[in-house]
């Protein structure tokens, strides 16, 4: 079975695996497109205080279940002790879980009322209705329903039925009702124009009524049931209240007695929950189009959401907004425009709000197209009681919103990380805590749509610390220097850079068409050094004397660094390896040199270049070896590949390794240790990974160590 195939064993991370924290990915969004999120998640838990609130939400191929944690006023990315509500009975504690069981961008998740089940749907018309309380998240259902993207999800309260609305491209339906678990029929829906629809609701009480809302028609279409079927020609639904475009979000409170919804128009309608009839419209609550709505526990107080970067509170029985957060000032970036003798606002791309929730305890969250999500204060005076009342200021948990493509300690030792990713983002994380600090900003390049990108929106291939600078090398063709979580320099390349490695003060940078060196964020090679094979790996060692080059040739080029940066070849490696060497990485005491390819794993002394394992003995990986990691004490070795798999290998045991498999869905990134020497095998032995699937994972790897290898 190839890696993106999908069955019970890959859904999600194995039990077995010694994971202990996990920092998971921001939402994935898309320009004007709503993002849903469902804040319910924490239903069975709801009256244990040791819980911590949680969110539902889609990234790319996975879903994402996160912790919101409130109680210290800061940012919910830590290493949780006490909330263990994440995952099923016996799984580790982290700050979120990850469901990969989707062969396709997931478009929509909704878990059912008695939060066991989830619902989800993705990108190619298929639903599929997986256990969330079971440790291998079994799927129950699989079926596929519609011909385009599933939109959105609703289940009735019973948690017998599932409403799905989406795009239905050629085919007649674009809403479908099914039985959860056996998929079949229940009724038919109103089809929308051009057979596309953008929203449901299911009645949370009997009788029971499904609402459907349009993407192009800006009509919301009632249904009575079961079987269900539209409600027509009565003259008491009102379909038409919305003036223009789609219909983003509709939603019904928490006893059905009212109905909301919004759209492009920047209108608010509320709607009695049984008959659908009209009972106010707010004119403009947006200054441009709403992208979602949620509800409070009580159902008294809607909570709106738009790309104006506003979100908004408003009391259902009056219609008037009572509370409003500029979230874009918040994230303090607004760009300012000037016209002549006036001056316009313009909201940041970034800023624009596309989805908003309630979580557990009434706190409200909204979503940027940054991914960024904002905890917001609730002032008392609007008469909600939530947990967040407490809260003096906004609170903001930033990410990543792509694969992580580097990772790097910074010169605080393991308790600063940086990682970059695909869009060019860089985040600082509080390695101690898992904590992300917040993204690297350019200091002399305005961040004018507040995405963060510091390398132009490009991939960044690599990431490495000197002399307290953080160098990172990206597809911008730019190697940039970053201090804290600002940059502010940048040296142009000559040729793409594909990685770069640091020793003590000197910085080596591999380009397509040769090497560059960096000292004192200077580039002191007067050109290109060019090399008579295609560098497909480099490792610099710690005192800047050898540099270890990995060729297309397969071999392994061992160069001497001159006091005036000059390079001379002292040995050649032949024979070690049947495919290029892709990754190289010297221990801890500078004696072994390990060395991966597509396939082995292995290692040199560094005093003959002898070999200490040999190709064919390490050769379980099945795809390209990216990143390789020695233990503190050199006793270990880790390995990280695009398989999904990590192996630790024991020079001292060559027949014996461990393996974690399915640990990043789309490949690991990036690998290093944490651990003390205090002792062989001794010490804080945890493992750092970084992965395609925009996660970091913490890994404590000692107990498997000593019982495999016999520390």
């Amino acid at each position: 079975m190839g890696v993106d195939a999908v069955d019970a064993s890959n859904s999600c991370i194995p039990p077995s695996i010694p994971l202990t924290h996990q920092c998971v990915p921001l939402p994935t969004s898309s320009r004007g497109e709503p993002l849903f999120l469902d804040g319910n998640v924490g239903r069975l838990s709801e009256n244990d205080e040791s819980k911590v609130p949680c969110v539902m939400y889609a990234w790319g191929k996975l879903i994402v279940v996160r912790e919101i944690d409130i109680s210290s006023g800061s940012n919910s990315d830590t290493f949780s002790t006490s909330a263990k509500n994440i995952g099923p009975s016996g799984a580790p504690s982290t700050n979120g879980f990850i469901y990969r069981g989707h062969s396709a961008p997931v478009t929509a998740a909704k878990f059912n009322p008695a939060g066991t089940y989830v619902a989800s749907g993705d990108s190619r018309g298929k639903l599929r209705v997986w256990a969330y309380d079971h440790e291998e998240h079994l799927p129950k259902l699989e079926v596929q329903l519609l011909a385009g993207p599933i939109k959105d999800i609703s289940w009735d309260f019973e948690g017998k039925r599932i409403v799905v609305v989406g795009d239905g491209c050629q085919s007649p339906e674009s809403a479908k009702v099914i039985q959860w678990d056996t998929g079949v029929k229940c009724g038919d829906l109103g089809a929308h124009s051009r057979k596309k629809s953008s929203s449901c609701a299911f009645k949370p009480s009997r009788p029971m009524r499904i609402a459907t809302g349009g993407s192009e028609d800006a009509s919301i279409f009632f249904h009575k049931g079961p079987p269900f079927q539209r409600i027509v020609g009565d003259g008491v639904v009102s379909e038409k209240c919305h003036d223009r475009g789609a219909v983003h979000c509709l939603r019904y409170n928490s006893d059905g007695s009212m109905l909301a919804s919004v759209g492009t128009d920047g209108s608010v309608c509320f709607y009695e929950g049984k008959g659908m009839a009209l009972i106010k419209k707010c004119e403009k609550v947006h200054k441009s189009s709403i992208f979602s709505c949620a509800w409070n526990s009580s159902g008294t107080h809607l909570l709106t959401c738009g790309a104006d970067g506003y979100a908004r509170l408003i009391d259902a029985a009056s219609g008037e907004i009572v509370h409003e957060w500029d979230v874009a000032s918040v994230q303090q970036e607004w760009v300012v425009v000037q016209g002549g003798a006036t001056k316009a606002e313009k909201v940041p791309v970034g800023a624009m709000q596309l989805g908003c929730a309630f979580i557990k305890s009434d706190v409200p969250i909204s979503i940027g197209f940054n991914g960024q999500i904002a905890v917001l204060p609730l002032p008392s005076s609007v008469g909600v009681a939530s947990t967040a009342n407490s809260l003096e200021k906004s609170l903001v948990i930033t990410g990543h919103q792509a694969p992580i493509s580097a990772m790097s300690f910074g010169t605080a030792g393991p308790n600063t990380i940086y990682t970059a990713d695909t869009d060019g983002v860089i985040v600082e994380w509080d390695g101690a805590t898992g904590k992300a600090k917040g993204r690297v900003s350019n200091a002399n390049e305005d961040d004018a749509d507040l995405s963060g990108k510091v390398h132009g929106g490009a991939t960044v291939t690599s990431l490495a610390f000197a002399n307290g600078t953080l160098y990172s090398s990206g597809w911008d063709d730019f190697v940039r220097t970053t201090q804290g979580q600002i940059c502010n320099e940048k040296l142009k390349m000559e040729a793409q850079p594909n990685s770069l490695t640091v020793g003590n003060s000197l910085v080596v940078v591999s380009t397509v068409e040769g090497l560059v060196l960096i000292k004192d964020k200077e580039i002191v090679s007067s050109e290109v050094i060019k090399l008579p094979y295609t560098v497909t790996a480099i490792h610099l060692s710690i005192d800047d004397s050898t540099l270890y080059v990995g060729g297309d040739d397969c071999n392994i080029y061992v160069y001497s660094v001159s006091s005036s940066n000059t390079l001379n070849e002292s040995h050649v490696i032949k024979g070690g390896h049947l495919k290029s060497v892709q990754s190289i990485a010297l221990s801890p005491d500078g004696l072994q040199l390990a060395a991966a390819d597509t396939r082995d794993v292995c290692i040199y002394s560094t005093s003959d270049y002898s070999n200490v394992v040999s190709k064919g003995r390490w050769c379980f990986h099945t795809q390209r070896i990216g990143c390789l990691a020695w233990s503190p004490d050199g006793s270990v070795l880790a390995s990280g590949g695009n398989d999904d798999n990590i192996f630790l290998w024991c020079p001292a045991k060559k027949t014996k390794r461990i393996n974690y498999k399915f640990v990043h869905r789309g490949g690991v990134t990036g690998l290093s240790f944490v651990g003390s020497n205090e002792s062989k095998g001794g010490g804080d032995w945890m493992l750092v990974s970084a992965g395609a699937d925009g996660c970091l994972n913490w890994y404590n790897v000692e107990e498997d160590a000593k019982t495999k290898f016999g520390f």
